[in-house]
């Protein structure tokens, strides 16, 4: 006899920065249909309580260590190591900036295998024998590696736009009587231009290509389809699109400095005018097949017909620069969770695996983008809240799409686990902690007073007159120490005196527009331990900002809430020994999940998990001492029966001796 883990295997969907009340609100009046199963087949977690700040790398790795802050080393968005001048900092994607072990790199140690797509904060990998695909930034094909704070870079190119005429950052181009074509179709007046293509935010060079366009009219003079051709012979088309069309996925070979690398984009003809005076050809990113996986040659494996492994920047960016139109978004959003969808369907039917972890950004993309515009406390109309609510729900629908095909791949043995890193709300007031720290004397700029001005380009600090640095874009000040940072100007015996004189001016501080004090909180790094924050790459002051101020997330404390906004996460499980159809009225954090799995599992629990077993949540909470219990009167039984088998032995054997001869 023997004590089966409840739970065979583990599927976790991260979601980055959904409002994780209004994904419960749509789910259960059934817009998400599959997260609405998993809520009348699981439990929902109504306080479910992310780390403080509530920003991405740091709470993405306390899920997967079961480690506070403090412990896993991974502050903020952005990461300052000690001894670097203190405005040097690394965005936080690095594994090798985690001091905490991985649910995975436990579970290898009992010979369990790993899948991990998307997830971040985690490469370069640090499994043996499991899968992974991305890790490097938010999105597959995106870096944030070794790329400057602020920046990314993409593994061939962000998006394009080729047009007649001048959108912000596209590239503009002039029709001409087209000559000297090859197989040219039959059109009266053939147009033709040069499409060279532009590698924006390329992580590394490549050779600069041109296509070759032709705009076709038809018998009645009307320009209404394209042809973009590699050279200028009709049949060496790439493709041919009219008006509101997209290409299938296409795949080219591009020459870089690393070599020849394959890529996958999409094409759609956005805009072409009868007289073809108003023109827009939309590019996706480039996206390489390869670079981006554990085994390398893992991604030579995942292929999708309809969805790219592209950077989210692909959509919001043309977007937001008037490039593409509200559906070609949807679309480009559609594109992006469909290939998430197949390579998890693939990875989950096509290799041996004991736990899957995945992230999907597009929630805290679409909420930086237009929560403002979707909140009716912000939005310049109720029209106009409306139209971006609904946007919104499109999205989720997309993602609960994705979900489904994902789910589908588990069995009766399986775990499931939507959860958030933290959640979002509207852009509301302005406020900086430069400009506190700049009219309080403790911060100086070389480039004059005006703060706005020289924080609108890269900021030169005068470390001469500069006592603390605000390390963006969260919640940390940094003391300018003498002797321990590189231009310390504070005495070690001045260290406390200044500090207290800093969370002094944060707490005077009110916003003379409001009339309201920014600052929820400011405490000495010893006393930020009660929110799970210390270690050297924690600042020596960590403050909260309220609600009314700052952009979607990040200095807010995990409990606030704002307009239709909150920063709570998104916590649902589904699978043996869950209660179903349950909410869950207890605080959770997100260091309870690592424990609860391992504890479904049988799992070695990660040497630093700090977080406790999700009970609440069970069927059956006592279910392992009951079992251990029937375990041990079973064990009790067996030994009472060998006991008396040895005893009948034993007689028998005496009887043997004593039998007279004949």
């Amino acid at each position: 006899m023997f004590m089966a883990a409840l739970v065979k295997k583990v599927i976790v969907i991260g979601l980055d920065a959904p409002i994780a009340e209004r994904v419960y609100m749509y789910a259960k009046r059934g817009d998400l249909p599959n997260i609405k199963r998993l809520l009348d087949e699981g439990v929902y977690a109504e306080n479910c309580i992310v780390p403080f700040p509530t920003i991405t790398p740091p709470n993405w790795t306390s899920i997967v260590t079961g480690a506070r802050i403090g412990t896993h080393g991974i502050p903020s968005f952005n990461i300052h190591r000690p001894g670097d001048p203190l405005d040097k900092l690394y965005q936080a994607f690095d594994s090798s900036d985690c001091k905490a072990e991985y649910i995975w790199n436990a579970a290898e140690r009992v010979g369990k295998k790993t899948i991990l797509l998307n997830y971040p904060s985690t490469w370069p990998p640090t499994m043996k024998n499991g899968y992974q695909i991305g890790g490097m930034g938010l999105n597959i094909n995106e870096w944030r590696i070794n790329v400057p704070v602020g920046r990314i870079r993409i593994s061939l190119a962000d998006a394009q736009l080729f047009s007649t005429e001048p959108y912000p950052l596209a590239n503009q181009i002039e029709f001409k009587r087209a000559s000297e074509w090859k197989n040219l179709p039959s059109a009266k007046n053939p147009l033709e231009a040069e499409l060279k293509l532009v590698y924006r935010n390329a992580l590394y060079k490549v050779e600069g290509v041109t296509w070759h366009l032709l705009v076709l009219d038809n018998e009645e003079g009307k320009y209404d389809r394209i042809i973009v051709s590699r050279s200028k012979d009709a049949d060496d088309k790439l493709f041919e699109l009219r008006v509101g069309e997209w290409t299938k996925n296409i795949v080219e070979e591009f020459k870089t400095e690393k070599g020849p690398v394959k890529a996958v984009f999409k094409c759609k003809l956005i805009e072409l005018s009868e007289d073809a005076k108003k023109f827009r050809l939309y590019i996706s990113p480039i996206c390489a097949l390869s670079g981006w996986s554990y085994p390398e040659s893992l991604a030579e494996e995942i292929w999708s017909d309809e969805g790219l492994p592209m950077p989210l920047s692909g959509a919001f960016r043309p977007l937001g620069l008037g490039w593409i139109d509200i559906e070609t978004f949807k679309e480009l959003i559609e594109f992006h969770n469909v290939w998430l969808a197949d390579a998890a369907s693939y990875l989950l039917k096509n290799k041996d695996w004991d736990l899957f972890f995945m992230h999907n950004h597009v929630p805290d993309s679409m909420y930086h983008f237009f929560a403002t515009r979707m909140d009716p406390a912000t939005a310049k109309s109720p029209e106009e809240a409306k139209f971006w609510q609904d946007v919104e729900l499109s999205l989720y629908q997309s993602i609960d799409r994705m979900i489904g095909k994902i789910i589908s791949a588990a069995d009766k043995d399986t775990l499931i686990i939507i959860v958030s890193d933290h959640g979002a709300k509207a852009t509301t007031k302005k406020f900086s902690i430069f400009k506190i720290l700049r009219d309080k004397g403790f911060l100086a700029f070389k480039d004059g007073e005006d703060i706005d001005e020289a924080l609108r380009k890269t900021p030169k600090f005068d470390w001469s007159r500069t006592k603390a640095f605000p390390c963006p874009p969260c919640c940390y000040i940094r003391i300018n120490l003498k002797g321990r940072d590189p231009n310390g100007i504070v005495e070690p015996e001045d260290y406390e005196r200044v500090r207290e004189e800093i969370i002094n001016a944060l707490y005077d501080y009110t916003d003379p527009e409001t009339g309201k004090k920014p600052i929820r909180l400011a405490l000495r790094r010893e006393d930020a331990r009660i929110l799970g924050l210390y270690g050297d790459h924690v600042g020596d002051i960590v403050f909260a900002v309220g609600g009314d101020f700052m952009g979607q997330h990040g200095p807010h404390l995990p409990t606030d809430k704002w307009g239709i906004g909150s920063q709570k996460g998104l916590l649902i499980m589904k699978g043996p020994g869950i209660k179903k159809n349950y909410v869950l009225k207890r605080t959770v954090e997100l260091i309870d999940i690592v424990p609860t799995i391992c504890y479904l599992m049988d799992l070695p629990i990660p040497r630093d998990a700090e977080g406790g077993i999700i009970y609440q949540a069970l069927e059956n909470p006592n279910y392992k001492i009951e079992e251990t219990e029937k375990l041990r009167k079973e064990y009790e039984e067996l030994k009472r029966r060998y006991e008396l088998l040895e005893q009948v032995i034993e007689s028998e054997s005496h009887l043997s001796h004593d039998r007279p001869a004949y």
